[in-house]
């Protein structure tokens, strides 16, 4: 289902909508023009951040180059259970496939398949995504730090930098290395090819297609104005202790590509404070048809005003969190 809202107002500035948000920082790429613009707080792109939900991209990918998952099979949530397994959606998903459970962020799907990673697959899986890893050690002290550094995307002394983590999620999803190196806050945006398993590629992004149709980032696409995105929420705490809380007052990252096939435009965002599904995505929604009305990307259809009857639909629609 697409919906469309009202244009934003022409003196909404998508760097102003960034920097009235205490701490937050927004890299955005307009991939026609081959531009980058840095917004709010630059200092967050250097920053080791906890991957948070964006983990969930590298293992799905991992788990169908593997072979150690069909994207057909499914798993059952049963929400949160207290400190046992259990999700973040406290009356559970129900039955998901592996779209399904990256649309919804289902924790207790990813938990279930995480023991079937192995080890030096996955690092190498990460690796040819993210260079950064290649300074970690192969097996960083243990598997308690394993389970934490590579896997459940907690902060760690081995945790990538936003910026590096922003380069791995859009390699995963263009299919090639991304480069917006240099100062100020409007760059060069390059690239470069890269091989990668499309079949698992492509089972990414359905995930992230559906989450901005009928997942967490929901209002993302209602903030924008059309769901034909490719998304991805992450809320997390900052320290690794602190993860098992259900406490929202957490790290969002939220990452954004328009449209869906072929993309054009893009957006990362880092809010430092919220639940991302509630907070960040929406944030990240009017930044990005602030910045694509600015320079002229959206289409016409994604131009066009929410009717009436397009909100008397969208009530059937339901929000979930992550």
């Amino acid at each position: 289902m697409s919906f469309f809202v009202p244009a934003a107002p022409p003196s909404e500035d998508f760097r102003k909508i960034v920097e009235a948000e205490p701490g937050a920082y927004a890299l955005l790429g307009d991939l026609a023009a081959g531009r980058a613009v840095l917004a709010g707080d630059t200092r967050v792109a250097d920053q080791r951040v906890p991957a948070g939900s964006w983990v969930k991209l590298f293992q799905a990918y991992a788990l169908v180059v593997g072979g150690q998952v069909s994207t057909g099979e499914q798993v059952r949530c049963d929400g949160w259970q207290g400190p046992g397994l259990r999700c973040w959606y406290g009356p559970g998903h129900g039955e998901l496939d592996l779209a399904g459970a990256l649309a919804h962020s289902c924790n207790a799907w990813f938990a279930v398949m995480r023991p079937r990673l192995e080890k030096a697959g996955y690092a190498a899986a990460l690796a040819a995504l993210l260079p950064e890893a290649a300074d970690r050690p192969a097996d960083p002290s243990g598997a308690a730090a394993w389970d934490g550094a590579y896997l459940r995307g907690e902060l760690t002394a081995h945790s990538p930098r936003f910026d590096a983590l922003c380069r791995a999620v859009a390699a995963l999803v263009l299919g090639r290395r991304l480069d917006w190196s240099g100062a100020g806050e409007s760059r060069a945006l390059g690239g470069s090819p890269m091989t990668l398993d499309e079949t698992a590629r492509a089972a990414v992004l359905a995930g992230m297609r559906r989450a901005a149709s009928e997942g967490t980032a929901v209002e993302l696409a209602r903030e924008f104005g059309s769901d034909d995105l490719l998304a991805k929420t992450s809320s997390m705490m900052p320290a690794a202790a602190q993860a098992r809380s259900r406490n929202r007052n957490r790290c969002c990252m939220v990452c954004v590509f328009y449209p869906a096939e072929a993309p054009r435009a893009f957006a990362f965002l880092f809010v430092p404070r919220g639940f991302a599904p509630e907070k960040a995505a929406p944030l990240a929604g009017r930044v990005l048809r602030s910045f694509c009305l600015q320079r002229n990307i959206l289409n016409s259809t994604a131009k066009a005003q929410r009717t009436q009857s397009n909100l008397n639909a969208d009530t059937n629609l339901t929000s979930n969190i992550e």
